[in-house]
């Protein structure tokens, strides 16, 4: 009678310790869906005063997600904001994408505060941490889209292994904190080749986009356009958007439409940003 009653209790210990660990892994709230022209304001360049009222103008104009760069003051020189202001534009964009940027070192460390704060998709730089292959999955047992940054440094080849892990792909116009000239070029050709590697990802352009820029990008295979300044300085945000990826069908030469293979089932500007590094 006793092995009976240590044989009944192991089993039940090993059924808590399985339903323990299934509840480690979270179903993502969206889909992040097909490859598709998307304009993703950058909420640093909004005017905190009044964040919830021009978050909701964004959505109103059409833009299907919002950017939030944060910025350690370590990895990334200057500071930026925490998950309460993600948490903050949860709130006022219940129905929007928030595509959180982690611009800091150790990255895993900070995965399940922005998860709990509302990111529906949370990108971090490999050279941040030791293990960014088990980084993107924590990202992914989070319930969020895994995302991988490219600064102008960062070459295609150093992230192709990580492709097949992430959802998104976020290409840096400029070195993100610092000043300095845009890489256009050597952006152009980064966004060709992850095109071509994963014709489904989500590949993000970062770092002042404007209407003069996003033709030649999304030509070459973005189709996620980061734009700060342009989108909360204009009184016509939708207007900014129709300029910003109004033509794109007829400039979407690289993208083959289709669904992202890893999705789940289901103003004024701020003080740490510059006009050097605009959205960075």
């Amino acid at each position: 009678m006793f092995a009976s009653a240590v044989r009944m209790a192991s089993g039940l210990l090993l059924l808590v310790g399985a339903s323990a660990l299934s509840a480690t892994t979270t179903q993502q709230r969206v889909t992040l869906g097909r490859v598709r022209p998307i304009v993703a304001p950058s909420v640093a360049k909004a005017n905190f005063l009044a964040l919830g009222s021009e978050l909701e103008a964004c959505s109103a104009a059409g833009c299907e997600w919002l950017h939030c760069s944060v910025q350690d003051g370590v990895f990334v020189p200057k500071v930026s904001f925490g998950a309460p202001v993600v948490s903050a534009a949860r709130k006022a964009c219940p129905d929007t994408v928030i595509d959180v940027k982690l611009g800091c070192i150790d990255p895993e460390n900070r995965i399940a505060e922005f998860a709990a704060a509302g990111a529906d998709a949370i990108s971090f730089h490999p050279e941040a941490t030791k293990q960014p292959a088990a980084v993107a999955q924590r990202i992914r047992d989070a319930g969020v889209a895994p995302g991988i940054v490219l600064n102008p440094g960062t070459a295609v080849a150093s992230v192709a292994p990580l492709l097949d892990m992430v959802d998104i792909a976020v290409v840096m116009l400029v070195s993100p904190g610092h000043g300095g000239p845009k890489y256009t070029g050597l952006a152009v050709e980064k966004v060709k080749a992850l095109r071509a590697l994963r014709p489904d990802l989500h590949i993000s352009v970062d770092g002042g986009v404007n209407a003069k820029l996003a033709p030649e990008l999304l030509r070459a295979g973005a189709n996620v356009l980061v734009a700060g300044g342009a989108i909360f300085k204009a009184d016509d945000k939708k207007a900014v958007v129709a300029e910003l990826i109004g033509n794109a069908p007829h400039k979407f030469q690289n993208i083959k439409a289709g669904l992202d293979a890893h999705s789940g089932p289901a103003g004024a500007a701020s003080p740490f940003e510059d006009d050097a590094c605009p959205d960075a």
